[in-house]
């Protein structure tokens, strides 16, 4: 019989602060993520926030994606979802977990976007990477709020 753990509930709910990166410059047209993925066993969503500097409303975004896996090492990673429900027709593809930046600037003089992904917690593990689209590059910041 394979191992499981059991979690008690929290009282009150628990939470937890994630810095996936902080202030990270990436090039243009770049990913980047920072190992390892980070343990998120007993939460139940994830609020990703997202900043970055941008200088004019029209220039691309920088996008998140997200990674679920089985430890820190990213056993089984899983990039793509299916939502199997019984109100969804078939056959259902697998989704990307991915959330764009777009429309997130804030103006100026502060030239900076932020915009909040909240995500249902889908594996032990998470490891998150920001996609630079501008042609420019970017400095990044990705913080977690995780919530039971």
């Amino acid at each position: 019989m394979p191992e499981t753990k059991v979690l008690k509930p929290c009282e009150p709910t628990c939470t937890r602060i994630v810095k996936f990166m902080t202030d990270q410059e990436i090039a243009p047209g770049m990913g980047l993520s920072i190992p390892p993925y980070s343990e998120v066993i007993g939460y139940s969503y994830l609020n990703i926030f997202v900043r970055f500097n941008q200088e004019k409303s029209d220039e691309p975004p920088v996008d998140l994606g997200v990674t679920f896996a089985f430890d820190e090492n990213g056993k089984l990673a899983a990039r793509r979802y299916v939502n199997l429900e019984e109100n969804v027709t078939s056959p259902q593809s697998t989704n990307f977990i991915e959330v764009s930046g777009r429309a997130s600037w804030h103006g100026s003089p502060h030239n900076v976007s932020t915009y909040i992904a909240r995500i249902p917690v889908m594996g032990p593990y998470v490891e998150v990477f920001a996609y630079n689209r501008a042609p420019v590059k970017r400095r990044v910041t990705v913080w977690g709020y995780l919530v039971s």
